[in-house]
């Protein structure tokens, strides 16, 4: 059975097209007076060299101001360079304010990540039962990687009690969005249960599904 690193992160992401060169300047300006929108955008631009040179320190400094705003892209990607260095010193704490105030709005990959920083330590007390409640809240907003920590986690007892069922239940969840390691994991887990168990843990990994937010 493959076994997920806790510690890995999701990276930020990008959701704004390429800016032509001539654009920056009109979204600097509006950058500059506030508009949030546009502070995102610039940062995505330094972040990604779009239009203007690359620069993560510019990134991160506009991240942060739309961040600070509530665009929660903003506030998951200001995390992803605190919690890497990238652009502004290292800050596991910071990393994890931002990831609570993206995970807050609903972002899976921030409420992964939380659970990866309380898994692993980082900026917080190491607290494994938190770190589940984490993937939980990502795995029912449909995000696989959480979905397979959480076989993991039942299948080892990591954070919550050891629960094959439960365990196989999440893998199958996993399993059905194409993740090949979820479904090696369940058919490994599926060998050594009863005709029975099997009939409980796809009803159970049906539960699941159907409370999934698509």
């Amino acid at each position: 059975m493959r076994l997920f690193l806790f510690a890995v992160l999701f990276a930020g992401v990008s959701v704004c097209r390429a800016e032509p060169a001539e654009e920056i300047a009109s979204i600097e300006s509006r950058a500059v007076s506030g508009d949030a929108a546009a502070q995102f955008a610039l940062a995505e631009a330094y972040d990604n060299g779009r239009g203007v040179a690359k620069d993560e320190k510019r990134a991160a400094n506009w991240y942060e101001k739309a961040a600070a705003q509530g665009v929660v892209q903003a506030q998951y990607n200001i995390g992803i360079m605190y919690a890497n260095g990238q652009g502004v010193p290292k800050d596991d704490r910071k990393a994890v304010a931002w990831y609570q105030k993206a995970a807050g709005q609903g972002l899976a990959r921030a409420q992964f990540n939380l659970g990866v920083m309380h898994a692993a330590g980082r900026g917080v007390p190491k607290n494994e039962k938190l770190a589940v409640e984490w993937y939980e809240k990502a795995a029912l907003h449909g995000l696989t990687l959480a979905q397979f920590n959480l076989g993991i986690a039942n299948t080892l007892g990591h954070g919550t009690r050891k629960n094959s069922l439960l365990a196989y239940a999440w893998f199958d969840v996993a399993a059905s969005s194409g993740d090949p390691s979820a479904r090696n994991n369940r058919d490994f887990i599926e060998k050594m249960m009863s005709p029975e168990q099997k009939a409980q843990g796809k009803k159970l990994s049906q539960e699941i599904a159907a409370k999934i937010k698509r």
